[in-house]
């Protein structure tokens, strides 16, 4: 418990300014505010998967072989942690006008009990008119919030254009000289990034260390952040030898327990990350550890590395490296561990699927 205050006290006395973040992961940091304590954010960069794919002129208006081409690729060499309205590729456009293939990027928040919040910014190809047409003549309601138009619409499951989208169009606010959407379920998440926005409300981009964590994954083609002193506590070390000795006992997980037991203390860090950048034309993940101090960083680093290249999964109960990924660099940066690794078979989702699952024994937390 004293861990927790002073982590929080820590984390709420950095709100200041600061010199950026490179990439569009400023503008999420930026609409996030810090009233949100723990969020949960999933962020795909589409335009460099789309120029990774040799697909940079994909749009809605392109054939849907093409557009169900891009959505196939993250199953394989790529990733999209947030892919809004994806599972409806082939109506979506025809209903509202646009679709994944005319995102640059995107992210999807989950803060505390809001359901998902969707940022969206599309390309020059859609019309933001237009878009603000059909919101007209489906009977949204519109409102004027920190100088942006925002469309409501109570939930109506029998509507046609509803079963074409996600259930986050029913709240939608249309930036347009930023070609951003922000769109939630519920109004007060999109009145939250609003006045997180306008400034009437602190942003995740304003705490230091918060804006480093991103950095790190400048590159990135897809990510997922967790942020707030709540994510390493999330991941309790007396919770997961408890889960090992729970199942059947094997010699992997006698000898990663045994690896905990005898290596040195381990410090709490206040930000987590998984990702993925393309080298070379192939995948490799990003696991990030982001602390307060770069002495944490550095005394952690070592064991860190080792508790990932004898890890034990949590849901297969094999070393990681037998089915999960091969941990191919490990660094200090600034004040983050940095965790580079090859997914098995070459599929970056495995790294995200191990954040859902909670299944990453490396980030145990003191």
């Amino acid at each position: 418990m004293a861990d927790r205050a002073w982590l929080w006290v820590a984390v709420l006395f950095v709100l200041v300014s600061t010199g950026g973040v490179a990439g569009p992961l400023e503008d999420v940091l930026r609409l996030t505010p810090v009233l949100f304590e723990s969020p949960f954010i999933a962020f795909t960069y589409w335009a460099r998967i789309r120029a990774d794919e040799g697909l940079d002129d994909l749009t809605s208006q392109s054939p849907i072989e093409e557009r169900w081409a891009l959505v196939r690729s993250t199953t394989e060499r790529h990733a999209a942690p947030s892919a809004f309205g994806s599972s409806r590729l082939a109506v979506h456009a025809g209903v509202w006008g646009w679709d994944v293939a005319d995102h640059v990027w995107e992210a999807c928040l989950v803060l505390d009990a809001l359901p998902p919040l969707w940022l969206v910014h599309v390309g020059p190809g859609v019309d933001l008119d237009a878009l603000a047409a059909r919101f007209r003549d489906r009977g949204f309601t519109r409102e004027d919030l920190s100088g942006v138009a925002v469309f409501h619409h109570p939930l109506d499951l029998t509507a046609d254009w509803l079963r074409a989208t996600e259930l986050a169009i029913l709240n939608t606010a249309i930036l347009f000289g930023e070609r951003l959407l922000v769109m939630c379920s519920a109004p007060g998440g999109v009145e939250a990034v609003l006045a997180a926005r306008a400034g009437e409300l602190a942003s995740w981009a304003e705490v230091p260390w918060a804006a480093s964590l991103a950095q790190v994954l400048d590159r990135a083609s897809g990510a997922v952040l967790l942020l707030g002193p709540a994510t390493c506590l999330s991941f309790s070390a007396a919770d997961v030898l408890a889960t090992l000795i729970a199942s059947p006992p094997n010699e992997a997980a006698r000898r990663f327990k045994a690896l905990l037991e005898a290596g040195p203390p381990l410090h709490p860090y206040v930000g987590f990350a998984a990702g993925y950048e393309v080298e070379d034309g192939e995948p490799v993940g990003l696991f990030v550890l982001h602390y307060l101090d770069g002495e944490s960083a550095r005394a952690d680093l070592s064991a860190r590395t080792a508790l990932a290249e004898e890890g034990v999964s949590l849901v297969t109960r094999v070393l990681y490296r037998e089915g999960t990924f091969t941990v191919r660099a490990a660094s200090v940066e600034g004040t983050s561990v940095v965790l580079r690794v090859d997914p098995t078979n070459g599929q970056p989702s495995r790294v995200f699927s191990m954040v859902h699952a909670r299944d990453l024994t490396f980030a145990l937390c003191p």
